[in-house]
């Protein structure tokens, strides 16, 4: 494998060294520390080479950052599992059923759970009690943030931010496999509403989620991480039937190109060409991407209007406002009514989030 930097070499070696619980690679002598935790940063996997290096060796610039940034996640990571175990408790008392995703899954896979970076928590539930769901979140101090396709996104300050899901792809989005997680899943032993999803599944869904990433505006090497210690630590995964079901997807060769890169980078395998070029994208990625190569596909949509694209951002779809507000269903006649809404509520909540999007949005030509 080649590097584009000494930084991202020593990055990608620091991370084997962390997960494979194995001695740490010797400095370079020329390394910049700076641009190293700049990128481990982009990349959210600041906590998983903060287990391994020694931090005296840094200048007191990086070290005290990169202290800063674990010691906040350590404290966020402890509270938002306070929080979620009591939000356990009253959806077992509503008897709500639930299932934990994505990274508070993978985390339990990992030498140490604090090595798992999450900006939240996602969570499969029983879609006909959103109602129940919605007055829970409120009591415990949640706004509802933003409703979706296909999921209703919480936050309470400072940091508690969690992601309910009632379908994990929409049909709106090209790549939108089917996963019914609740079939093969398995009931908590106390809180009989409280599954935990089959391991090959949950493996297959990562790659998916993974390829929705990648496909759009990109992701990071994160996700390599996520793959080998699924492979390796987690449940037995019967592979050649997650293949066979990602072959049926679609993505059976971006899922080989994926497991095998994570096997030249955790392992030291031989790479293809289209490897080295997943991997030069993932480590020129942010965690989840690049929100301009994002914003440019989509303006290619609209063949590059700006004004088409930002209209359809103000006024979406009839189907995508059906997605949003349930309501509408029983009551189309409305639909001029939850465009005005939707607009307040964009404006009172997500109005930084609007701004960088026309900032980045006046950069592309």
């Amino acid at each position: 494998m080649t590097y584009s930097s000494l930084e991202s070499e020593y990055l990608i070696a620091l991370l084997k060294a962390a997960v494979k619980k194995e001695p740490l690679p010797r400095v370079p002598d020329d390394i910049d520390w700076k641009r190293l935790v700049d990128i481990s940063k982009k990349q959210q996997v600041y906590s998983i080479i903060a287990s391994v290096l020694d931090v005296s060796i840094l200048p007191s610039e990086q070290a005290g950052e990169l202290l800063s940034y674990v010691q906040s996640e350590l404290l966020r990571l402890l509270s938002m599992k306070n929080e979620l175990e009591e939000l356990e408790k009253e959806l077992m008392q509503k008897q709500i059923k639930f299932m934990l995703l994505k990274g508070s899954v993978i985390r339990n896979y990992y030498p140490q759970q604090k090595m798992r970076q999450m900006s939240d928590i996602d969570i499969l539930y029983d879609y006909s009690k959103r109602e129940e769901l919605l007055k829970i979140m409120k009591s415990h101090g949640f706004r509802l943030t933003t409703s979706c396709e296909n999921s209703d996104d919480f936050f309470k300050e400072p940091f508690y931010t969690f992601e309910w899901h009632r379908e994990l792809f929409f049909e709106e989005n090209q790549f939108c496999p089917h996963f019914d997680l609740w079939n093969n899943a398995v009931a908590d032993e106390i809180n009989p509403y409280k599954y935990y999803v089959e391991s090959t599944e949950h493996f297959v869904y990562t790659i998916c989620h993974m390829y929705k990433h990648y496909a759009t505006n990109g992701c990071g090497v994160r996700f390599l991480c996520d793959i080998y210690v699924l492979m390796n630590y987690g449940e037995p995964i019967d592979m050649p039937l997650a293949m066979a079901r990602l072959d049926e997807i679609g993505i059976k060769e971006f899922a080989e190109d994926a497991i095998a890169l994570t096997n030249a980078v955790f392992n030291g395998t031989d790479v293809t060409e289209n490897q080295q070029k997943m991997l030069d994208f993932l480590l020129s990625s942010g965690v989840y991407g690049n929100l301009v190569v994002d914003y440019t596909k989509k303006l290619e949509e609209f063949n590059g209007s700006k004004f088409k694209y930002l209209f359809r951002r103000i006024f979406p779809s009839k189907k995508k406002m059906l997605a949003d507000y349930r309501q509408l269903e029983k009551k189309p006649y409305l639909l001029p009514v939850y465009y005005i809404i939707r607009l307040f509520t964009k404006v009172k909540y997500n109005s930084g989030l609007a701004k960088q999007e026309l900032e980045e949005i006046k950069k592309i030509k």
